[in-house]
Formats: C-alpha cells, sequence, structure tokens
C-alpha cells in the first residue's frame, strides 16, 4: 500500500505559473508516495480557479467555470507547466544529480 504526501515546505507549490488576471493560473507540486521499494518522488498539478468579488457582499469567490477569453491563457500557462515537467528533473534523480541546485532555471 502506498501512501502519498506533498513534500514542499509547509504545502507550497514547487513552482507557481500565474497568477494571471482573474487568478487563473497553475501550480506544480511535489509529491512523495511510500512503497514496498521506498520513496517515490513524482509531481502533479492544480489549475486555480477564476477569480471574482460578490456584487453582494464584496468578498472575493471561487467560479465553478472559466469563460471564453480564459482559454489562451489556460493554454499559455499549461504549456510553460509542461515545459517545466518536462525538463526539470526530480529531487534525488540519480541521473541528474549533476544538475541539482539549478531548480530548473537556466
Amino acid at each position: 500500500m502506498s501512501r502519498s504526501q506533498n513534500t514542499g515546505a509547509k504545502h507550497h507549490p514547487e513552482k507557481k505559473i500565474g497568477p494571471f488576471p482573474g487568478g487563473v493560473g497553475v501550480a506544480i507540486w511535489l509529491n512523495a508516495a511510500e512503497t514496498d521499494d521506498g520513496t517515490k518522488r513524482f509531481r502533479s498539478f492544480t489549475l486555480s480557479p477564476r477569480r471574482y468579488r460578490d456584487p453582494e457582499s464584496g468578498k472575493w469567490r471561487d467560479a465553478p467555470s472559466y469563460r471564453p477569453e480564459d482559454i489562451a491563457t489556460l493554454q499559455f500557462a499549461l504549456s510553460q507547466a509542461q515545459a517545466y515537467l518536462l525538463t526539470t528533473p526530480l529531487p534525488g534523480d540519480d541521473e541528474h544529480d549533476a544538475d541539482a541546485g539549478n531548480d530548473g532555471e537556466y
């Protein structure tokens, strides 16, 4: 049986892309799962919801949907997330230990 957990300090994302106007963005999370073979690291991502101010209460709320004009922003954010996920080795990846410490930034 495996147990998954987020390994970021205080559950902060490893990388954020955005937020863009309306609150849209992507967060990339570094996770770990304990398996019979030891700790396995993997990444996941979340999409931030569109935000709006409730006209009655004046409070900020999460929208359950996106608008057509959000599509280009979502495409851009997902493209940036994909590039990060494809080019940044997981911490402890023996094959890429020489690159450790550059945090995927070039």
